[in-house]
């Protein structure tokens, strides 16, 4: 039986692509693995120049932070914070009615401390606008974290006022500790009445 040159040439063809069908199927796992590989590679660089990045500039941050720290306000050591704070805050509502406060825990990173206000408003926009811009411009020693606004409701109320509450973290220092430089007391001699013959 003879084999014509057309029939051999399909034969070779349907070969050829069985093989490369079945060595796809084999090394289809393996080019998944290769295309995971690169994505990690890539990502690993990604992360390698942003430390990098990080390390060069860490004399400007570490100037820029003591710069920070010197405009944080100073409260000596166990004193507490929340009364002062709430004054410096209270001086500067430019119109808004703080109707009531409540202050959190004292959270401490290092030497800096930081603690947060809530605290329950009323007033007009343009004095809430007033407010926040004043806490924009004092820069990092204190930050909005959160604020509600709503329509204040009642009769007496004039159109346009409003209420809400607003939580404002104060960032700050310590003063160490002043070292007790008293002598310890001493006990007094008997007096002579205590003393018996």
């Amino acid at each position: 039986m003879k084999i014509a040159p057309r029939e051999l040439n399909l034969l070779a063809a349907t070969v050829a692509v069985v093989i490369l069908a079945v060595t796809y199927l084999a090394l289809e796992p393996k080019f998944q693995e290769w295309a995971d590989f690169a994505e990690r590679r890539a990502d690993l660089v990604a992360r390698r120049e942003s430390a990098q990045h990080l390390l060069d500039s860490r004399e400007s941050v570490e100037s820029r932070l003591a710069e920070f720290r010197d405009t944080l306000p100073v409260f000596p050591a166990g004193q507490q914070a929340e009364a002062e704070l709430l004054l410096t805050l209270e001086k500067s509502l430019h119109g808004l009615i703080l109707t009531r406060s409540e202050a959190e825990p004292e959270r401490e990173a290092d030497d800096l401390f930081e603690t947060g206000l809530t605290c329950y408003w009323e007033g007009d926009l343009s004095s809430l606008v007033n407010f926040l811009f004043a806490q924009q411009a004092q820069g990092a020693v204190s930050d909005i974290r959160q604020l509600s606004i709503q329509p204040a409701s009642g009769r007496d109320k004039p159109p346009g006022r409003l209420r809400g509450t607003f939580t404002i973290d104060y960032a700050y220092r310590r003063q160490a500790e002043p070292v007790s430089s008293s002598p310890e007391p001493t006990t007094a001699p008997p007096s002579a009445a205590d003393e018996q013959p």
